[in-house]
């Protein structure tokens, strides 16, 4: 039975899988939001990525905390495992690197947040936490000065 509403009715129960549309939905529209109109396929996989570009430390600090809640919300009645928010983060964290092996998503919303985080998790961590941008360019520019001046060096005097 839900919570009370404001009347003093009983609110309708909303099941996890309803929960997970829900998110899904408010995802979509806040890909859509500031474009005109409905967004093609190709519009809203260019929004994606560029989410996901803009700032990597924040997208990767929004999926690993958002799918961690999305996938609480999916799995804590189902799966004994999974009877905190704590533990879907730990299992949500593991799932960018190699997994966790006592914690296994049981329910079909609870497979697709895993799936999801699974394909574009570690591609997105290691964006965030890798080099940053323009520090490759960088480098080479330091590696190819270093070896000017060995060359100077090693040069018959």
């Amino acid at each position: 039975m839900g919570a009370p509403s404001s009347a003093g009715r009983a609110a309708p129960s909303v099941g996890p899988d309803e929960r997970v549309r829900g998110a899904v939905a408010l995802v979509a529209m806040g890909l859509a939001a500031g474009g005109a109109g409905e967004l093609s396929y190709d519009q809203l996989k260019q929004r994606f990525r560029s989410a996901m570009t803009r700032d990597p430390i924040d997208s990767l600090a929004v999926m690993i905390l958002g799918c961690s809640y999305l996938f609480y919300l999916a799995e804590h009645d189902e799966n004994p495992r999974c009877a905190s928010f704590v533990d879907a983060l730990l299992f949500i964290s593991t799932c960018l690197s190699v997994g966790y092996a006592d914690v296994f998503a049981r329910t079909a919303p609870g497979k697709a947040i895993a799936s999801f985080v699974m394909t574009f998790g570690p591609t997105l961590a290691t964006s965030a936490l890798g080099t940053p941008k323009g520090a490759e360019s960088e480098s080479q520019a330091i590696v190819e000065r270093l070896d000017r001046i060995l060359e100077a060096l090693r040069a018959p005097q």
